[in-house]
């Protein structure tokens, strides 16, 4: 309990520094936290650990369930607040654009580069997405204080990453082929 409070108050002061930056990483960190979006992927990803009962030691039913949530919406707080945390130093552009348009391949081709490499929000070109690879990154191994000793080392956090990342991939890939409203 003690690590998961020392956890939180780090996260705390990162949102702190990440949205006191302007008003508009604010509401790009409550997007990305607290919308239905990062909330889908929250209970996505704790019916999935749920189904498959990872950790095990959490167990089943309610009390695993809620613990694995928490868990899945700690992650997504570092992650958020380290990728606007370091996105304005790269000028990163982080929101989804879809191409709508194209073959399929085309089209998965575009949401799996842009995952990794987005526009410049300055309108120069393009760069690498390090906000998003570092703030996947982070969260892998910050969630390591929380989770069984089992799962407390390196390589379990890379491979956390790896899904959160996977994640990021397969929710652009629902959107963009999604049906837009009319």
């Amino acid at each position: 309990m003690r690590k998961l409070i020392v956890a939180m108050c780090g996260v705390s002061l990162m949102v702190g520094s990440a949205c006191a930056q302007d008003a508009d990483h604010l509401a790009d960190f409550r997007d990305k936290l607290i919308w239905k979006g990062p909330l889908m992927k929250t209970a996505f990803s704790a019916l999935f650990n749920e189904a498959i009962n990872s950790p095990t030691e959490w167990g089943r039913g309610i009390d695993g369930f809620a613990k694995r949530a928490g868990n899945s919406f700690g992650q997504r707080a570092v992650k958020a607040t380290v990728e606007l945390g370091l996105s304005p130093l790269t000028h990163e552009d982080l929101h989804f654009r879809r191409l709508g348009e194209g073959s399929v391949w085309a089209r998965v081709k575009h949401v799996m580069l842009g995952t990794f490499w987005v526009r410049r929000d300055d309108g120069q070109g393009h760069t690498l997405a390090a906000g998003r690879i570092t703030g996947a990154f982070a969260a892998g191994q910050v969630s390591r204080i929380w989770m069984p000793a089992r799962l407390a080392n390196f390589g379990a956090g890379v491979r956390t990453s790896g899904g959160t990342l996977g994640l990021d991939v397969g929710t652009d890939l629902f959107r963009e082929f999604w049906p837009r409203k009319r």
